[in-house]
């Protein structure tokens, strides 16, 4: 079914934008493509490698809409700044928020989510599916105009028949960036996942280790995170106090607080700086807790500490962190040591590692990271998003 076919069956306007043009670059065809993912794109807001490779497909020429599901009327129950950005311009709506890339949300009174609550998670299995059959004007617009349309792991793998529904011609490429166990996705994600991931065009992992834990059946294709070279290449102003030590954490996944706060005990003239993670106990003098910042505003923290802190609370199902963790990437990508437990199989030569039960030399370990010497090598390998946002194109376009 060609494109205006499409739209016209579903009484939607005619977009024109990318068809048959080139990339700004010149290098291939330019693609129109829709992200469904639970991520928002906003100011201020954490950012994950959906991001980075959105941004990368926009400034490469792309026409890139950025769709937010899994928020709701129900939000502001559990973080009211958030449902607050999103309403203000990009509810039921796309927003302009760089060139050639939009960025909207679905903001129905109430969506399915996934819970740690058992009776719950058993009336999911309807709500989910529910939830997942139906977008607004402003979202079916730019799935039945889409080449391409990415679904990152998570709430948004609800949505796959219905996309495919509307452009059944459209390639499809799973982003999973997560075991879904791992993240307490709720046992229909699950499902949902073992069921479609064969009919998706392309399954897009940053480590093999995932691809392996993955359901049988997906075409695999392992391309690991990336860095914003551009950004950490830039000098940035040093954010700590003249003559401080001070060490790093960034991100949520799988926090291990408990850990931090030992390390914090241990070394009371080290300054520990936790970005992104929620504290639930009590908080030690020489540690400082921001919450959730802008990426850019977090960048002068590690390109200036002493060492970086990759603490997970993990089990052998989900090593497959070390792989696709992007905080590591980052960490080496600006020369850091690295602290890290020892369940993780991290070969490059900043790892320090500890006992992930029982560890007691925690002055030991600190006093090793302080002592070594910030290397360059550290980061050999490493991608940048572009590259990272070029081989995923190519993946997902692939000839099977």
């Amino acid at each position: 079914m060609r494109e205006a076919d499409r739209e016209s069956q579903l009484g939607l306007p005619v977009t024109e934008l990318g068809k048959g043009a080139a990339t700004e670059d010149g290098v291939g065809p330019r693609r129109k493509i829709v992200i469904l993912t639970s991520h928002v794109f906003l100011r201020g807001y954490r950012k994950a490698s959906v991001h980075f490779v959105a941004s990368r497909w926009a400034e490469q020429g792309h026409d890139v809409h950025f769709l937010t599901i899994g928020h709701s009327w129900l939000t502001p129950l559990k973080d009211r700044p958030r449902f607050r950005a999103l309403s203000e311009r990009q509810a039921n709506q796309f927003e302009t928020v760089a060139p050639n890339l939009r960025a909207g949300a679905y903001l129905p009174p109430l969506h399915a989510f996934s819970s740690g609550n058992r009776i719950l998670n058993a009336a999911n299995g309807m709500l989910f599916r529910l939830y997942g059959n139906y977008l607004p004007r402003f979202a079916r617009s730019a799935l039945a105009a889409a080449d391409l349309v990415v679904i990152e792991s998570g709430s948004a793998l609800a949505f796959f028949d219905y996309a495919k529904s509307l452009n059944p011609e459209t390639r499809t490429l799973y982003f999973c960036r997560d075991l879904l166990r791992s993240v307490g996705a709720a046992p229909v994600l699950q499902d949902i996942q073992a069921a479609t991931i064969g009919r998706f065009d392309t399954v897009c992992v940053p480590s093999e280790r995932l691809g392996a834990l993955l359901p049988s059946g997906g075409r695999i294709r392992v391309i690991p995170q990336g860095v914003d070279a551009v950004l950490f290449d830039r000098e940035q102003p040093f954010p700590y106090a003249t003559g401080s030590r001070n060490a790093v954490s960034i991100g949520n996944m799988l926090f291990d607080e408990a850990t931090v706060a030992a390390m914090a005990a241990a070394a009371p003239d080290i300054n520990f700086h936790i970005f992104g993670a929620h504290w639930r106990g009590s908080v030690l003098p020489n540690v400082t807790v921001y919450g959730e910042r802008a990426f850019e505003s977090i960048v002068p923290f590690l390109q200036h500490a002493d060492f970086g802190i990759a603490p997970y609370r993990l089990t052998k199902d989900e090593i497959y962190l070390a792989e696709s963790s992007l905080k590591l990437a980052q960490y080496s990508y600006c020369g850091l040591p690295i602290l890290l437990p020892d369940l993780i199989p991290f070969t490059r030569a900043n790892a320090i590692v500890y006992r992930l039960d029982g560890e007691t030399a925690w002055r030991e370990k600190i006093d090793m990271a302080l002592a070594m010497r910030r290397s360059s090598a550290f980061r050999e390998g490493i991608l940048t998003w572009d590259d990272v946002a070029r081989q995923t194109l190519d993946a997902a376009f692939e000839t099977k």
